[in-house]
This record gives C-alpha cells, structure tokens and sequence, in this order.
C-alpha cells in the first residue's frame, strides 16, 4: 500500500501526480485506458477542512462541489438538482430521475433495521459516538450486495464510512473500490466526505481530526475527456504553490450552529422542490452562519453565471466569506471568461 500524507487537497493532488507518474502503469477499462498504481492508496489529510482544490489547471467546480454535498447531507437521489450545477451528471443515471447508488439516500433511508423502517445511519452514528465515544462500531454501509450484478450505469464507488473519536477529534476512513485521482479522489470524493465529517462533528460538538480515503484502484485516464483533463493537470498545476497560506477566513459548522444549520438545509431543498432554485435566493429567513455565509452567496453566483455570463458573477463573489471557495469560485469563473473572450 501506498500513503501519502497530505496538508490539505492541493498538497495531496501534487503528491498524487508524483505517484502516477512514478508507479502508475497502463491498465485498460471499460471507460477507456488508463494509468492505475499497482497497490491500493490511502490518502490521509491532516487538514481535511482544506477541502477546496484551489487551481485553474484542474478547473474543478466549486460551486457544483459545494452543493453536491448538501444534496448528500439531504439525503437525496434526484439527478435534476446536480443537474443544475453539471449536466453531466445526468449521463450517470439509468432512467434519468434518480440515480442508483447516491451516497446520501442510502447513508439515510435506502437500508433498514429490525422494524424495517428507514435506517438513518449517520443519525446512528452521531448517537452512538455521543453514547460511546471509544466505540469502534461506528460504520456506515454505502455498498450494496446486490450491486455485484446489477447492469447499472451507477455504481457505488465509495463502500463504507468508519468514525472514530480519537484526542477529542473525529477521524474517518472512507474505503472506496475504484478511484479516479483528478475527477473522484481529489475532486469530488475530498469535498463531500470531509463535508460530511465535519457535520457529524459539529453535531458531536468536536473538531473533524484526520480524513483517510483508501482507495483499492487509484487511477487516471489518459484518454477521453477524463485523459483531457489530466493532460491539463500535468501540464498547468504548480506543485509548489499552497493556496492555503493566503487563506484566511473559512466557514465552517459549529456545534451551536447545528440546529440552525438542520432548518436552513430542510427549507433550502423545500424550496428547490416547490418552486426551483431562482426562489431559493429570494428567500431572507435563513438561521444558520453556514447557509447566510456561504451557501447562499455561492448560490447567488451561480445564478448569476447562469444569466448574466462569468464577468458578471465575480462581482458577487465579495459576498462569500470563505477565502477558500471564494478564490476557487474566482478561478473557475476566470476560466470560463478567457473561453468567452477567445471566441
């Protein structure tokens, strides 16, 4: 096994290119060639609140990432609210309403207990590291057996969730089968997870400790759009450079702030379900830091990106207080106004 001890996201994708670059070998799949390492990976991140991959040579989409996360918090299965932020998202689906696999409905209502009632198991787990913080049982199941064989264009890549409350910290382990580095592990996979710790933290009333994402295949595609993108990956991100020296303020989850936090995401997707996601933003009574902070502000640049084109949008980006997500909504939109000038 390799391990590959990292600061935080950025530090962990340059230690990650190294990687492929010195133990990778060429490996075909279903989804086209690729360049796997020849043992698992594990991935732990000593900051994992440093979530947001700050580059424009990856060009990751903070604002699909963000609400990607809350969508799993949810507890959701639709493919139209993803689709809102990445039509892409919609070629996972088998029937085009719902996906298969989303980590968030099956972490909260797709497995059952004894009463064969919906089994919440992130519920579970906070209850149990608040019964127990020693426990070694904290364990939640993404996989599915009948996933082996069923044709699906939708399978879970991730399989399990382990919490743990170690020097008054949670740690967690995230055990996923097949991991592409630039779109899954370092792009996706980093900002939902460690979201989702930090959740289950801020309800325990601790800090989020180390994340460890183990990855059995830890791969890159060399063609295709995914091959596409790591060609832009090799040739344009700068190893060197820690964006998170120049990152000040962030927004996170507070204990306190939990309650307000569960109202805010509850009103947020009955909003979306109601009347779509313009309403969202025309709606002021909102309780949480979380949501007034940063959802709503990533939100509202969104919308206007949408409209009005990336130029416009930057202006709204002062309204974001996370330095983190504000300086990746930047480089995204920076990205996508080059595109628009060169046409």
């Amino acid at each position: 096994m390799y391990v590959i001890n990292a600061k935080n996201i950025n530090d962990a994708l340059a230690q990650g290119l190294r990687l492929i670059k010195d133990e990778a070998v060429a490996l075909e799949s279903r989804n086209g060639m690729t360049l796997e390492v020849p043992a698992p990976v594990a991935t732990v991140y000593q900051n994992p609140q440093q979530r947001v991959l700050i580059s424009s040579a990856r060009d990751a989409n903070p604002f699909f990432h963000l609400m990607e996360a809350l969508w799993i918090i949810a507890g959701r299965s639709d493919v139209k609210f993803l689709t809102e932020f990445n039509k892409r998202m919609a070629d996972f689906s088998d029937d085009g309403i719902e996906f298969n696999a989303p980590y968030g409905y099956r972490l909260r209502h797709e497995f059952f207990n004894a009463g064969n009632c919906d089994l919440d198991q992130i519920a579970e787990v906070i209850a149990m590291l608040n019964r127990d913080p020693n426990t070694r049982q904290a364990v939640c199941q993404i996989w599915d057996t009948t996933d082996i064989d069923r044709d699906t264009k939708d399978k879970a890549c991730n399989m399990s969730i382990v919490f743990r409350i170690r020097n008054h910290q949670l740690d967690m382990v995230v055990y996923n089968r097949s991991n592409d580095m630039i779109w899954g592990a370092y792009g996706a996979n980093v900002v939902q997870f460690s979201i989702l710790q930090e959740y289950v933290a801020a309800h325990l009333g601790i800090k989020p400790g180390t994340y460890t994402q183990v990855s059995n295949s830890f791969h890159v595609y060399t063609d295709g759009p995914g091959g596409k993108v790591f060609r832009n990956v090799v040739e344009g991100f700068d190893p060197t450079y820690n964006p998170y020296d120049y990152v000040g303020q962030m927004v996170v989850m507070s204990h306190l702030d939990m309650p307000a936090f569960e109202h805010d995401l509850k009103q947020f997707f009955n909003i979306y379900d109601q009347y779509g996601l313009k309403e969202i933003g025309e709606t002021t009574y909102w309780k949480s830091k979380y949501f007034k902070t940063l959802v709503l502000p990533m939100l509202c640049v969104h919308l206007v990106h949408k409209e009005h084109g990336p130029v416009e949008a930057s202006k709204y980006l002062k309204y974001v207080q996370g330095d983190d997500w504000r300086m990746a909504g930047g480089d995204w939109l920076a990205v996508r106004a080059e595109r628009r000038a060169a046409k």
